[in-house]
């Protein structure tokens, strides 16, 4: 789960947009077909040329292009800051690799995917009829060659010492196939328990490497995968969907699409392998993985256990307040802090972000944009979805491992509930490892930046999944 950044300004920045598309959505016509005869150069033409303007860092050209709700909300510091992030994440600006259209509640929109020097990164830029930008609703990072799946250039069975990788593909068929491994224990005699991985926040390949981070150095379920594997337990991994088919998914997907469904039909295909003992199926959810893994059982996957990584019970938009808060108490101070704070309390951020969110209806929700990078929709779905609904209800064994020095997703405030909300049960395993980050790697700076430096998450916590596994 990535920390986001803020300062009292982007806060209200938030809010205002947030407001204003739900404004701009309650006066539209409701309907998401995509209307007849629309000069879609008209509106692409503005594209490219918003985009040019942005590149070329006159903002106050490109802001001139917004409609007054997007001035008052977001504005040519908030365009500013948002173009330097792409970059920061990107790389270099190159030019526009593509433009898809689509249209929702009256609304226009280019679908601007751009080359950088470094990765794509798609722009939703929303039209009103007569070409007024009334939204940006990013896409994020995507490798251009990881748009589709690559069939010029499949991937080879290839044996390692002790597991053989074979490759697969989630979702065969559909949609939305994806890339995946299966490696299985080699030189083992009858059916084996096996694992289905599944992805933190954001999109990130089969290794965990998140699409969002170029700079990223480790692979921590490349790690996980190849231990079990070699320790007599198989395991399935994959690119996330949002990774391989980010900018074709529709505007209202939720984590069922994002997540939930894919890593169903991950369980569905080690249990019908001949390999695999179809009653020891578990799943690691890793984050935001971990979050969903409850969901991800009681809708369909149906596990006999449950193995959450630096998961938690509370909502992401709670996390991410908490988030805004250590990001404020670290880098600022003074007044700056202080208005910035104001904004955090419990009470504002309800009264800003979480009212705004809940108060739209479920037909707007799906195509208002939040500064979050998401349909409020989506955002919807997971406060109406609890994971302590879920987990309540759940009988499986559960292990729930934490690192001390993860600064994402922490001990006081994420394990220490699951250890409350759990208290009662005798077949829950809870561990903490002191030093260790978000990824279960040993924490050099204590910042995101250590995720930089090349490492491996601990063989410990691998040592300790893979003898509760055989306990099960």
């Amino acid at each position: 789960m990535k920390r986001l950044r803020t300062h009292t300004k982007l806060i209200m920045a938030i809010t205002m947009l947030l407001l204003s598309l739900v404004i701009a959505s309650g006066c539209a016509n409701g309907s998401n077909a995509v209307p007849e005869n629309v000069n879609w150069d008209f509106y692409n033409d503005l594209a490219v040329e918003f985009i040019s303007a942005t590149a070329n860092g006159d903002f106050s050209i490109a802001v001139g292009m917004f409609s007054d709700v997007m001035t008052r909300g977001f504005g040519e510091d908030g365009l500013r800051e948002a173009w330097n992030d792409i970059i920061t994440l990107a790389g270099d600006f190159v030019g526009i690799y593509a433009i898809e259209n689509g249209a929702a509640d009256g609304y226009y929109i280019s679908g601007v995917i751009m080359r950088h020097e470094k990765y794509g990164f798609a722009w939703n830029i929303v039209f009103s009829e007569e070409g007024l930008i009334y939204g940006l609703r990013s896409g994020g990072t995507i490798p251009l060659s990881g748009l589709t799946i690559q069939d010029d250039d499949p991937p080879m069975i290839t044996e390692h010492d002790g597991f053989i990788d074979y490759p697969i593909v989630i979702g065969e068929g559909t949609d939305y196939p994806l890339n995946g491994i299966l490696s299985i224990p080699a030189n083992v005699t009858g059916k084996v328990p096996a694992v289905v991985l599944v992805h933190g926040s954001g999109p990130s390949d089969m290794s965990g490497v998140p699409a969002a981070m170029p700079g990223f150095a480790s692979e921590p379920y490349r790690d996980i995968a190849e231990h079990l594997a070699a320790n007599g337990i198989a395991v399935i991994r994959y690119d996330k969907r949002t990774f391989t088919h980010g900018l074709r998914l529709p505007q209202d997907f939720t984590v069922w699409e994002e997540t939930i469904e894919d890593a169903i039909l991950a369980a569905q295909m080690l249990k019908a392998d001949l390999r695999i003992d179809e009653n020891k199926v578990f799943i690691i959810g890793h984050s935001l993985g971990g979050m969903l893994a409850p969901r991800i059982h009681a809708e369909g996957g149906n596990f006999a256990g449950l193995i959450l990584l630096a998961g938690s019970p509370r909502s992401l938009l709670e996390i991410s307040r908490d988030q805004n808060i250590d990001y404020v108490n670290e880098h600022m101070d003074g007044e700056e802090k202080e208005e910035a704070l104001a904004t955090l309390t419990e009470e504002m951020w309800y009264t800003n972000v979480i009212a705004p969110i809940m108060s739209v209806s479920a037909d707007e929700a799906k195509t208002s944009p939040t500064a979050f990078g998401v349909s409020i929709y989506y955002l919807q779905d997971m406060l109406n979805n609890p994971a302590e609904n879920f987990i309540r209800d759940i009988t499986k064994p559960f292990l729930i491992l934490q690192g001390s020095a993860d600064f994402q997703i922490t001990v006081e405030r994420d394990f220490e509930l699951y250890r409350l909300m759990l208290a009662d049960r005798a077949n829950v395993t809870f561990i903490v490892y002191e030093g260790l980050n978000h990824l279960f790697i040993t924490s050099t700076t204590g910042t995101i930046e250590e995720y930089e430096l090349p490492g491996n998450v601990e063989n410990i916590v691998l040592e300790d999944i893979v003898n509760w596994i055989k306990t099960q």
